[in-house]
């Protein structure tokens, strides 16, 4: 018996590239208005907690007799919490966020920078070195723009990273015109 993969049986190319060159235009429609981005971000963030919260509590209470019925009851109520807050008010949510982002950043880069420290005789400690540097450096542009500047970063980083998708759509739809028709087996 004989099977063959085929990875691009189910994707239609001409979908697909439409699909990327929308993600593109969107991602760009989000780096030219970022503050409407941040708060569509967390808008999206805030429903999806919403939603998550309704589920979790509809199956503990589904689920009732099983170990841990509490907790899960209340991870659903907390996800409930969060996403009400998120929803409620999506320009402290974003600012929030760029908060996060920022203290992720800082975070990492103090554990690189310790690693970098130990990896110092090693060839390429200085490329590690430099990457923890500049992510503390980051880390402290966003704290000290915080709140507005924030507002403006997750813009950002939602635009580039839906353009980054859509480039990858695209180029998997080119990949998917490209490659021949497998024969049936």
């Amino acid at each position: 018996m004989t099977t063959s993969a085929q990875p691009f049986a189910t994707l239609s190319p001409g979908w697909s590239l439409a699909l990327g060159i929308l993600l593109v235009i969107a991602g760009i429609m989000a780096l030219v208005y970022p503050v409407v981005a941040s708060i569509t971000a967390a808008l999206y963030i805030g429903w999806f907690a919403l939603v998550a919260g309704v589920i979790a509590v509809t199956v503990a209470i589904r689920t009732r007799a099983e170990p841990d019925f509490g907790w899960r009851v209340a991870m659903g109520l907390v996800y409930l919490g969060l996403g009400f807050l998120l929803v409620t008010n999506p320009i402290a949510a974003a600012a929030s966020l760029a908060l996060l982002v920022g203290a992720l950043m800082v975070a990492s880069g103090v554990v690189e920078l310790m690693l970098a420290f130990r990896m110092k005789p090693r060839a390429g400690w200085g490329w590690l070195l430099a990457n923890d540097i500049l992510s503390i450096v980051l880390a402290i542009m966003i704290a000290v723009g915080w709140p507005m500047g924030s507002l403006v970063l997750i813009g950002y980083l939602v635009g580039f990273q839906i353009i980054t998708c859509g480039i990858a759509r695209i180029a998997l739809s080119m990949a998917a015109s490209k490659s021949p028709a497998s024969p049936a087996n």
